[in-house]
């Protein structure tokens, strides 16, 4: 690893898996932030938290090789796929009840610094980039797979492929 953080050799495919392992990893939690919010009664859509971390990650773009208007349609494309997941769940859980999990996770204390750690990597990861990747329909398919292999609740699959695609849709012109 070269002191800027980056592999030394890595390679466009290379990056490319890594960031999709950052935004599986990033879209396992949005069950957590659903359970989080849903327990308390907090509304999914949080514009002062959302502006938050894509000024942030705005910030930290702008010293980055990546395009800024594409890095940034990522971020929110993140937080989207985020809403995607945390909206079915909410609708799933109006309808059975007797699925809302029991144990509610804090989402200050518990989940956002998870969130904030996998930003911090993806920005890392898009700083080792020279320029952002482009995804195929392989790719996509791929991602989905991951999501689906890694998201833990398998009773909206559906919800959670759709979600992936969100996601990567700045990164997927014309697929």
């Amino acid at each position: 690893m070269s002191p800027s953080g980056c592999e030394e050799s890595a390679g466009s495919a290379a990056q490319l898996d890594a960031l999709v392992d950052l935004v599986v990893e990033r879209l396992s939690l949005a069950r957590d932030v659903a359970a989080a919010k849903y327990g308390s009664g907090d509304p999914i859509d949080d514009p002062i938290r959302e502006q938050r971390v894509l000024r942030s990650a705005g910030c930290a773009l702008n010293v980055t090789p990546v395009g800024h208007r594409t890095g940034m349609q990522f971020f929110q494309d993140q937080i989207e796929a985020s809403k995607v997941i945390q909206r079915g769940l909410y609708h799933r859980w109006q309808r059975h009840p007797e699925e809302i999990p029991a144990a509610n996770p804090d989402l200050a204390a518990d989940v956002r610094p998870k969130l904030d750690r996998i930003t911090a990597q993806i920005i890392q990861q898009l700083k080792c980039m020279d320029e952002m990747p482009s995804f195929k329909p392989g790719d996509v398919a791929d991602l989905i797979d991951r999501v689906s292999a890694a998201v833990p609740d398998r009773q909206l699959p559906r919800l959670h492929r759709h979600a992936a695609a969100f996601a990567m849709r700045s990164l997927s012109a014309g697929v």
